[in-house]
């Protein structure tokens, strides 16, 4: 018996040592990966103004920042849009946004997210969502990416307009993320998602940005946009379903 047991304690020293072995490593690829792939940082900014006939003041802002290593890739965006029209507010709406993920395996991954969004106009004082995910990397090439999630996630909205103040839902939502390199100095983009609740069917929402993208020197670009943001059951009859955004920036990469 001792004999088998010291038979068996070789092979087991030797896996035990194999695991902290590439357990060390793994743990080293890991600081080496984080030391080689820094943020990525953008700054866009839109300004319109219009005065006579039509006096409206446009202001938008977004802030981008990404790192993506070979196994964690993180993803923030900050977003601002206000307007006036003949000296009153007409629009005020702020995002922030951010999404952890995880590469589980070559294409697939699973990934954490949480979504504020302001915009008293429609309806909300805010809305909050956050929960766990999987997704999968479609199209991974030099000139084309395509990225699609599903989530499911809790959902708590605060109401401006209606007589409940508040909800909270369980909903699930999905998402697709495409890139086009059409060019070297040509960029197109498409973030669309879906996002609705388990309890109704019949409250949904749906989000659109299409942009093109001019690189024009260095880190400097000029960008087209268009929003579309959609929702079926809006808490006041008095409420659009749709509102839409288009706007011309100035990109500036860091």
């Amino acid at each position: 018996m001792r004999l088998r047991w010291s038979f068996l304690q070789i092979p087991l020293a030797v896996c035990l040592s194999s695991g902290m072995l590439l357990s060390e490593t793994r743990n080293a690829r890991a600081e080496d990966e984080m030391d080689k792939a820094p943020w990525k940082t953008r700054i866009e900014f839109s300004s319109v103004t219009a005065s006579g006939n039509t006096d409206t003041q446009t202001l938008s802002g977004k802030l981008d920042a990404k790192k993506e290593e070979e196994i964690h890739r993180y993803y923030l965006k900050g977003t601002v849009l206000y307007a006036e029209e003949r000296g009153e507010e007409s629009a005020n709406k702020s995002l922030l946004d951010g999404r952890w993920e995880r590469v589980l395996r070559e294409k697939l991954f699973g990934f954490v997210t949480a979504n504020y969004v302001g915009d008293k106009f429609s309806g909300y004082d805010y809305r909050i969502t956050g929960g766990p995910g999987l997704g999968y990397d479609l199209i991974k090439t030099a000139t084309h990416g395509l990225k699609g999630l599903i989530s499911i996630l809790y959902s708590y909205d605060k109401y401006t307009e209606a007589d409940r103040r508040s909800d909270s839902y369980i909903s699930r939502k999905l998402a697709i993320n495409y890139v086009w390199l059409i060019r070297e100095n040509l960029l197109f983009k498409e973030n669309a998602d879906y996002l609705v609740s388990f309890e109704d069917s019949d409250r949904y929402f749906i989000n659109s940005e299409t942009a093109l993208e001019v690189k024009v020197a260095g880190s400097v670009s000029l960008g087209m946009s268009y929003t579309i943001a959609y929702q079926n059951k809006p808490p006041s009859p008095d409420i659009e379903h749709t509102d839409k955004v288009f706007l011309t920036s100035l990109i500036i990469d860091f």
